[in-house]
């Protein structure tokens, strides 16, 4: 078996050339920084989905609260029905449009 075949672990760095040695120090090199951008990607991307999670509870606790003050007001000021709906509405459509855009 011709000593190119071999893997990288299974020679002796005594026994490599200059060249071989450089070559292999530009490989581990390169897999580490593969690596080091793999697990970076990967913590901004849990970041990111732990934000919008986050968000997301947010938008619903306020939403919840929001339309439960909607129904109160329905209950002692029922002309301001359409209004209340209408800024509920629209809280709830701005919050997911903006929980939808983040984080791209």
């Amino acid at each position: 078996m011709s000593s190119e075949l071999l893997p990288f672990g299974s020679l002796n760095n005594a026994a490599l050339t200059r060249a071989e040695q450089r070559d292999r120090a530009v490989v581990v090199r390169q897999t580490r920084q593969s690596l080091d951008r793999v697990n970076a990607t990967a913590v901004v991307a849990t970041a990111t989905e732990r934000t919008r999670a986050s968000l997301t509870e947010e938008a619903l606790l306020n939403a919840g609260a929001l339309s439960a003050l909607e129904g109160h007001l329905i209950s002692i000021a029922p002309l301001g029905e359409a209004r209340y709906k209408a800024i509920v509405d629209g809280y709830a459509i701005g919050a997911a449009q903006a929980i939808g855009r983040w984080g791209r």
